[in-house]
C-alpha cells in the first residue's frame, strides 16, 4: 500500500453523535480518512455509488431496511467492498450471521477506541478482525449446523426482534415493513426452526444465545 494514501473510512450509524465522536478519534491516525457518513444502511448503498472507501464501518441496529439487509444489498452490488460490523451486539450468533454474509469483521460498542483503529488497519493488511469475547463461541456456533442459520438476513433479524419480545406492530414500524409482510415473517421463521408458539420461539431463541 502507498504509505502516503491514507485509508479512506465511511462511518455508519443512526446516531451522529456517535459518528462525529468515531471521526474525530479515527482521524486522530494520521493513516486514516473519514470520507463519508451514513444515517442508515439505504444512505450508504446511495452514497457508494459516488463515494468510495476502502473500509466501511456499519452498525447493525439501523431503520429501515435494518443492519444485515444492508450488508447483503451492499455486498450485492459492491462485493469487494470491506465491511467491518461495529454493533452493540455481543452475541456470537448475531456476529457469525454477519460474517456469513460477507462481513470482513465484527466489533462491539464496548471495545476500546484504539482497538477500532486496529481493526481497520488489521482489515487492510487482509485480516478478519473480531471482538475477542466472541471468537471462541463463533467457533462453536459453526461446529455444527443450526436451523437459524439457514434463515434469509431479514427473517434473521425479524427472529431476534421477536425473541426480545417486541410486537409485529412494533417490528414493522421499526423495519417500515406492513403488519401482513412481518406476520409472514414470523410464519416462515417458526416453520423453519420447527416450533409453533411465541413461547417455543423464544425458548429456542434462548436455548442457542440469540438473546440474553
Amino acid at each position: 500500500m502507498n504509505p502516503q494514501r491514507k485509508t479512506s473510512v465511511i462511518l455508519v450509524d443512526d446516531h451522529a453523535v456517535v459518528r462525529a465522536g468515531y471521526k474525530r478519534y479515527i482521524e486522530l491516525d494520521q493513516q486514516l480518512s473519514v470520507v463519508g457518513e451514513a444515517a442508515s444502511g439505504e444512505e450508504a448503498y446511495a452514497l457508494l455509488e459516488h463515494q468510495q472507501a476502502d473500509v466501511l464501518v456499519m452498525d447493525l441496529s439501523m431503520p429501515g431496511q435494518g443492519g444485515f439487509e444492508s450488508l447483503r444489498r451492499i455486498l450485492n452490488r459492491y462485493p469487494n467492498q470491506k465491511v467491518l460490523i461495529f454493533s452493540m451486539h455481543e452475541n456470537a450468533s448475531i456476529a457469525n450471521q454477519a460474517l456469513k454474509l460477507g462481513a470482513v469483521g465484527y466489533l462491539t460498542k464496548s471495545m476500546a477506541p484504539d482497538q477500532i483503529i486496529a481493526a481497520i488497519h488489521d482489515v487492510m493488511r487482509g485480516g478478519k478482525p473480531i471482538a475477542a469475547e466472541l471468537k471462541s463461541a463463533i467457533d462453536e456456533l459453526n461446529a455444527a449446523a443450526r436451523p437459524h442459520h439457514e434463515l434469509l438476513p431479514r427473517e434473521f433479524e425479524v427472529l431476534v426482534m421477536l425473541a426480545s419480545g417486541e410486537s409485529i406492530d412494533s417490528i414493522s414500524a421499526r423495519l417500515h415493513l406492513s403488519p401482513k409482510t412481518a406476520s409472514n415473517y414470523q410464519a416462515n421463521i417458526r416453520k423453519k426452526l420447527g416450533v409453533s408458539s411465541a413461547m417455543e420461539l423464544q425458548r429456542y431463541a434462548k436455548d442457542h444465545g440469540l438473546v440474553p
